[in-house]
């Protein structure tokens, strides 16, 4: 039994820390359950059919009966009730997202298949598919004896001195020991995987044995149920006089004229986590639990199959004495219900002798079996679905076909009462559930309603939606679905509950499922129309099995504009990044050489697109390339926070410092020495200059410039792409020039003439702050602008001097960090100019070319592209990036549709 827990009580407000742990210390949360009963095909079903008083069970014509074989030989036996709980779709299966093939599924038990179905969903459901973030899994489950087994593969069952291996897969595949094993393997589950057989009872001791596990800390979610289905189906049953079968097809729990159960069919699983877990975790959760007991009535009773009030009676009054509950608490107790004049009875005077033989009237009683009849090693978890739902929904629903009451009951005088009717649930909410197996092992759980939890603090910044499938088709059916829940503000009336928040859309797709290889992702704005558009329009790829390499490219001067950081130092690490970097800039340290009246790097990266002060000061050198310098590393620092670690840098012209910084061969406090001298150097000596990129290939530059001898080749970034370098009146003239012949020039947003004969004086002065670096070789490879090829060294002082007035070996730099691919090359500051030089050189060797940041054109929406560069890496291979990089603490799993399935007949017919 589980330790006794504090004072009951519905989570009253206390202070936080110990008295938070107090409260929720030894109880259990219910945060999903999943089902398939007769007429409920989902936990959703199964609550509307119990709610508004309906039968699941379906009565059956005298030719469906034949064709299934009627019992008793024909359809003409008087004994014979053609009533029966159909699941359909019971020999259908989608074998693909379990790794099996066809021929393994059609071999399986359907009853280990539709446990394996409805243990994936209910981890969806609980915003864990597949145990994602959910620690150790434990898996407790058992299974009826398989008919499958018997009649279909009895042969090969049978068959193990002819063919031993046949017969061993045949027992694998259906023997009820394997449920649980079963799903362990196929969902990647770590827990405890342990079969439970006590027959009736059986899903209900799973529970509680799922409840034990979890507070010895075994296992820190566990998945319980039970799986029973009837093969073949929909054949009714004889009815045996003074038997436990119904003489005409209802289940009449507490009724005069009830006369025993149908025997049906269904699957069903919950899943369990400690409370303070799932709390901390932002799980939804349907319900808690408080306590749960076990126990047999051994010989204490007429028979083996006969119950015992006293041992029924000893299992509830520990279940309460373990939850610390009085039994005037409990509001609704979902009974055993077998609806035979003797088990009603027993089952009734049992807890009397718990909850007292007199009125007032306090607690209403019901039983999942009057509505989808006696499911076998399914029938607790129906019961405790039952109950569960009712704590969620706090409503006490009626109970079926159970009038007129048996007087036997002698429920006038009681604590109990039968519903006729759907009610609210007014009050604290503590419900009772019992199952009794034949045999006499005896279980009850008691539950309360989920603690009230504020609600999350909102979040209206953009989210990353990151959807995944094992299939492209059901990856497309998978953005449908998640498109209809962001864009459900935009869909007719309000629904019951509300539109969950983008936020925890984004955070449950992230944190609640695992990547698989058919991938989208899609940005979300808060726009109900427009996010429902971007998701359901999402690029689908197939991520390769191989994960490609990751590139940074870090852009040069020209690249920076106003306000191009805008939105992005709401990014820890971005804006820790900045502010470091803002303050070492503007740091006086005489033996660096790092001005004392640094730029103010937080005013240029915030400031309005059209800001024309702020436009000049980044146009000049002193203040521009050290806010660019800045913004490259805070992006590459932002990516590395989020997990996404690169396998090679590479820098055009002053990007080369940040690829050094990332790269590891320098550190911040020298690259900033560098770029602070570099900067304010080349605004002195090379103020008057302008760089000019022309679309010619090397060759015909240099021939271009014996005419233009006042002009440098400054980079050359491919075949017919170069930048010359040079003062501002001769690029002027060569500009014009070329113009006239049609040849496609663009001036670069920089008032300097940065590697050129212009940056001469300067030299000296890098010179000297470099000599006082203290340099290493690089971590990261890095590939050089200086040769074109890996630096395999610590950069001297010499490197960066000679980089400043060399030509830039660009071209030659990216073909050596692009490699042979596949490649995803990533540009880490603002434009996307090395991008496009890539696609036109590389583009068989890359799988992606990714920008970080949004154009000039867009201003406020750094973020969106920030998480489109995460996305569009992730749905390459690259890497999934962190949750706690994306997420603000305390979101919430919601739950969300699953991805389609492709079921089909997967069966083997018995032998003639």
């Amino acid at each position: 039994m589980t330790a006794p827990t504090p004072p009951p009580g519905r989570f009253p407000a206390e202070p936080a820390g110990d008295a938070d742990d107090a409260r929720t210390e030894g109880l259990i949360a219910v945060t999903a359950l999943e089902c398939r009963f007769p007429g409920a095909p989902d936990t959703a079903a199964l609550w509307d059919l119990i709610v508004s008083g309906r039968s699941g069970l379906t009565r059956h014509g005298d030719t469906a009966e034949s064709a299934n074989g009627a019992p008793g030989g024909t359809p003409g036996n008087p004994a014979r009730v053609p009533v029966s709980g159909l699941i359909e779709g019971q020999d259908l299966f989608d074998p693909e997202p379990f790794g099996l093939t066809d021929a393994e599924a059609a071999l399986m038990d359907p009853q280990q298949r539709l446990f394996l179905e409805v243990c994936a969903r209910a981890l969806e459901t609980s915003g864990h598919a597949r145990g994602a973030g959910a620690g150790a899994v434990g898996v407790f489950a058992g299974a009826s004896h398989s008919d499958y087994l018997t009649h279909n593969l009895g042969d090969r069952y049978a068959a193990a001195d002819r063919d031993p291996v046949g017969s061993l897969q045949a027992a694998m595949a259906g023997v009820a020991d394997y449920l649980p094993l079963h799903a362990a393997h196929r969902l990647g589950l770590t827990g405890p995987a342990v079969c439970v057989g006590t027959t009736c009872s059986t899903s209900l001791v799973a529970v509680h044995l799922a409840v034990q596990s979890l507070l010895a800390q075994e296992c820190d979610t566990a998945l319980a149920g039970g799986s029973s289905l009837i093969v073949p189906q929909g054949r009714g049953y004889l009815h045996v006089p003074d038997g436990i079968f119904s003489a005409d097809g209802h289940v009449r729990t507490f009724s005069a004229e009830g006369t025993g159960i149908v025997h049906t069919q269904g699957v069903g699983v919950t899943v369990l986590r400690r409370l303070e877990d799932a709390l901390a975790d932002g799980d939804p959760i349907l319900a808690v639990i408080h306590g749960s007991a076990i126990g047999n009535d051994g010989a204490d009773r007429t028979g083996f199959t006969a119950p015992s009030p006293r041992g029924q009676a000893r299992v509830i009054s520990e279940a309460l004495g373990v939850a610390g509950i009085e039994p005037r608490s409990i509001g609704y107790l979902e009974a055993h219900g077998t609806a035979t004049r003797l088990g009603d009875v027993v089952e009734v005077a049992a807890l009397r002798r718990v909850f007292g033989a007199g009125g007032p009237v306090r607690c209403a009683l019901g039983s999942a079996k009057a509505n989808i009849g006696h499911a076998n090693s399914a029938a607790g978890i129906a019961g405790f679905a039952r109950a569960v739902l009712a704590v969620h929904h706090a409503v006490l629903p009626p109970a079926l076909d159970a009038f007129p009451l048996n007087p036997d009951l002698e429920l006038e005088d009681s604590p109990f009462r039968v519903p006729d009717r759907a009610t609210a649930w007014e009050g604290e909410r503590y419900a009772g559930v019992s199952s009794f197996g034949i045999g006499g092992t005896n279980c009850h759980v008691v539950l309360g309603a989920a603690p009230e939890r504020p609600e999350p603090t909102p979040d209206p910044r953009p989210h990353l939606a990151l959807v995944s499938a094992h299939r492209d088709d059901a990856l497309a059916g998978l953005l449908t679905g998640v498109a209809a829940v962001v864009g459900a503000a935009t869909d007719g009336p309000p629904a019951d509950a509300p539109a969950p928040a983008p936020a925890d859309v984004a955070y449950t797709l992230h944190a609640g499922r695992t990547a698989l290889p058919h991938r989208a992702a899609a940005v979300l704005t808060g726009d109900p129309a427009a996010d429902a558009r971007a998701v359901a329009t999402a690029a689908r790829r197939a991520a390769p099995a191989a994960r490609p390499r990751l590139v940074l490219a870090f852009p040069g001067g020209g690249a920076q504009y106003a306000g191009m950081a805008h939105d992005l130092l709401g990014e820890p690490a971005f804006a820790a990044t900045v502010d470091r970097y803002a303050e070492l800039f503007g740091t006086t340290d005489r033996d660096r050489a790092v001005p004392g009246d640094g730029p103010d790097l937080r005013a240029l990266l915030t400031a309005a697109p059209g800001d024309e002060r702020a436009g000049r000061l980044l146009r000049d050198p002193a203040h521009g390339l050290p806010a660019l310098f800045t913004v490259c590393v805070a992006v590459a620092n932002t990516l590395r926070a989020g997990g996404l670690e690169p396998d090679a840098v590479v820098g055009h012209s002053l990007g080369e410092y940040a690829a050094a910084v990332v790269a590891g061969a320098l550190s911040p406090e020298d690259a900033v020495s560098l770029v602070a001298v570099r900067s304010r150097a080349m605004s002195r000596t090379a103020g008057g200059g302008a760089m000019l990129a022309v679309t010619l290939p090397e060759p015909r530059v240099r021939e271009l410039l014996r005419r233009h001898v006042d002009i440098d080749l400054a980079v050359v970034n491919g075949p017919e792409a170069c930048v010359v370098s040079g003062p501002a009146p001769a690029v002027a003239a060569l500009e014009t020039e070329l113009s006239t012949e049609g040849v496609r020039v663009s001036r670069l947003l920089l008032d300097a003439a940065a590697h050129s004969r212009l940056v001469d004086p300067a030299l000296e002065e890098l010179r000297t702050v470099a000599e006082k670096v203290v340099a290493r070789p690089p971590r990261v490879p890095l590939a050089t602008t200086l040769t074109g090829r890996w630096l395999e060294t610590a950069p001297d002082a010499e490197h960066w001097v000679s980089h400043l007035r060399s030509t830039v070996r660009f071209a030659d730099a990216l073909a050596t960090a692009v490699g042979p691919g596949p490649t995803a090359l990533l540009q880490a500051g603002p434009g996307h100019g090395l991008l496009q030089l890539a696609r036109a050189r590389h583009a068989e060797r890359l799988a992606c070319a990714v920008t970080s940041m949004p154009p000039p054109t867009e201003p406020g929406t750094g973020r969106s592209a920030l998480l489109a560069a995460y996305g569009e890496l992730w749905t390459h291979g690259v890497g999934t990036p962190e949750v706690a990089a994306l997420h603000r603490p305390g979101r919430r799993r919601v739950v969300l549709p699953a991805a389609p399935s492709r079921r089909r007949r997967l069966w083997i017919d018995p032998p003639p």
